[in-house]
């Protein structure tokens, strides 16, 4: 049996987060995939405490895929890019020489702060992680899908929050916007018969990417 495990902070892990969605579209789209999940994390979770447990939580359980979601909390607490990404490199490192995981790392979105220099600061975080791709690294974009969503439902001045409560915390329709076009840009592992688990998908509209 495959094993993925999600690991991230609030948007991903925590009570209003969308990993269990995440989960459930895997076994609802693909009921015999050979695959299990686990979850970590929660909305305090911050790559520096990823450092630290990565040996706890990943090291020797032999994920074929780590779902990464870190850098809310990160950025809450006022740490620069650059020291979010050292934090996540470090990790990311560990993961590649330890295991033979693919790793998948998911964009901040910027939209989900509401001062300026906030989002500049998650725009230059997605553009250090983006660095860290590789042969079995990959970013996922989701700040391009949630800039699609809003530049097509702008509706008034509170549009933003129909994804989002605030920086750590989603919505019931964040949720499940968030869980779908992860699903949809995350490569799966394949089930035993060699059918990848997943779909790949687009929106009608391709949407922006910011960074």
């Amino acid at each position: 049996m495959k094993k993925i495990i999600f690991w991230g902070d609030g948007i991903l892990a925590g009570p209003s987060g969308f990993a269990e969605l995440l989960s459930n579209h895997i076994f609802l789209h693909h009921p015999r995939a050979d695959v299990s999940t686990s979850l970590y994390g929660g909305e305090t979770a911050t790559w520096q405490d990823a450092v630290k447990e990565t040996p706890l939580h990943v090291i020797g359980k032999a994920p074929v895929l780590v779902v990464l979601g870190f850098g809310y909390t990160d950025l809450t607490a006022g740490r620069t890019p650059d020291e979010i990404a050292q934090s996540a490199q470090g990790v990311v490192t560990l993961m590649l020489q330890k295991t033979q995981s693919r790793i998948c790392l998911l964009s901040a979105v910027s939209s989900f702060f509401s001062e300026e220099a906030d989002r500049e600061r998650c725009h230059a975080l997605n553009r250090r992680l983006r660095d860290l791709s590789g042969p079995r690294v990959s970013l996922v974009d989701l700040e391009g899908r949630v800039e699609w969503f809003l530049a097509e439902h702008k509706q008034g001045p509170g549009e933003k929050h129909s994804l989002h409560l605030d920086r750590n915390r989603l919505t019931p329709l964040g949720r499940l916007f968030m869980a779908h076009h992860a699903f949809d840009l995350i490569t799966w592992p394949v089930e035993a018969t060699g059918t990848p688990v997943g779909v790949t998908g687009t929106p009608d509209v391709e949407p922006p990417v910011p960074f």
